[in-house]
């Protein structure tokens, strides 16, 4: 990975914000712990999320990440990242968000499994609801004018759930978002955005991402919160299509019995193969849930429940899950063999995948 330019611990962007550290990397950026720094002593923790100097060469690359901080800049919710400003310096591109101290979900996963123990469903509903107001204010989004404008994430995943320490759930990273009124199209023809694992049917079946999509990642991302793996989980990413594709989800009351009938109904429910079987929309789904917490004697103080696993996670070492692409990063192809190219992309997961090479496989 190539290094960046000039910039160092200390340094400033745009004359304000001021840089201490990397704090996370990425296949499109990376993430710098900064602050903004104004009169009279006035400082206010900020995240910096720097373009790689390579990929802010190339026009592409740089019309996404205007168009991230375009987005951003227009979604105004509670349980989403909010973002400040957007700098081009040296031809260098920055996206100045809000600072969240806390662990992702992945890291949560990671925990709980590497200790023999399964999350309890109230943490993870309370996760959930959080997740899915913050995607409704995104699908829910108006243009100027009033008219329906909705935003598709299409990069639903645990390592994009963030829980601050104040045990409030917040949605990250837009940057593979679809707009329906972004002035140009920003991915190739045959090619879809989002990791392989969190892919809805309909996507891997050559279909336009929809609200709906986004549903169904946050259906499979909760049911890997609760069992402890991914539910779409193959040695390839060819085996994984073919699953997404067939629509195998497997049933999750055998994985955890102690769950309720109801939350398991509700995230089945959001992972029905046809888009028309699923919820109408992401605020009904977060409603439904919020139906199940309300059945449960277990619910009291879940911000603070949620905020003491912040930090006992934490201070095991668990803040960051595991890497998980999630830029626009060639990564898998599969041949006339069905058997993907390893040669060509042999350590990248996750993101934007060649549907014409794996539809030639089946």
């Amino acid at each position: 990975m190539e290094e960046l330019k000039a910039k160092a611990g200390g340094e400033l962007v745009g004359g304000r914000y001021e840089l201490a550290e990397i704090a996370g990397r990425g296949g499109m950026a990376v993430v710098w712990r900064g602050r903004v720094r104004g009169d009279r002593g006035f400082a206010r923790p900020v995240a910096v999320k720097q373009v790689h100097d390579h990929l802010a060469e190339q026009p592409l690359y740089a019309e996404m990440f205007a168009e991230e901080a375009r987005i951003g800049a227009e979604l105004q919710d509670p349980n989403i990242a909010q973002t400040y400003d957007f700098v081009v310096e040296e031809d260098s591109y920055y996206l100045v968000m809000e600072w969240i101290d806390g662990i992702d979900l992945g890291a949560y996963v990671h925990h709980v499994r590497d200790r023999g123990e399964s999350a309890p469903w109230e943490l993870v509903t309370a996760i959930g609801i959080g997740v899915l107001r913050g995607l409704a204010a995104a699908h829910e989004r108006k243009d100027d004018t009033g008219q329906p404008a909705p935003i598709v994430h299409r990069d639903v995943s645990p390592h994009n759930i963030l829980i601050n320490r104040q045990g409030m759930a917040k949605l990250i990273d837009f940057g593979l978002s679809l707009a329906g009124d972004r002035r140009k199209e920003l991915t190739d023809p045959g090619i879809v955005k989002g990791k392989m694992a969190y892919l809805a049917p309909e996507i891997v079946q050559g279909m336009r991402p929809s609200p709906a999509s986004d549903q169904f990642a946050m259906g499979s991302v909760l049911w890997e919160a609760l069992v402890g793996r991914k539910l779409f989980e193959a040695e390839t990413d060819y085996e994984v299509y073919r699953k997404l594709h067939n629509g195998q989800v497997e049933p999750l009351r055998p994985r955890r019995p102690d769950l309720p009938a109801k939350l398991v109904k509700v995230i089945h429910r959001a992972l029905e193969p046809e888009p028309e079987d699923r919820f109408e929309s992401t605020r009904e789904m977060a409603r439904q849930l919020g139906e199940v917490l309300k059945g449960s004697r277990n619910t009291q103080d879940l911000h603070a429940r949620l905020s003491r696993m912040v930090a006992r996670v934490s201070e095991s070492g668990y803040a960051k899950g595991p890497d998980e692409l999630s830029d626009a990063t060639p990564v898998a192809e599969a041949g006339a063999d069905a058997q993907p190219l390893a040669e060509e992309a042999p350590k990248q997961r996750g993101l934007v995948h060649k549907l014409s090479q794996f539809l030639r496989g089946r």
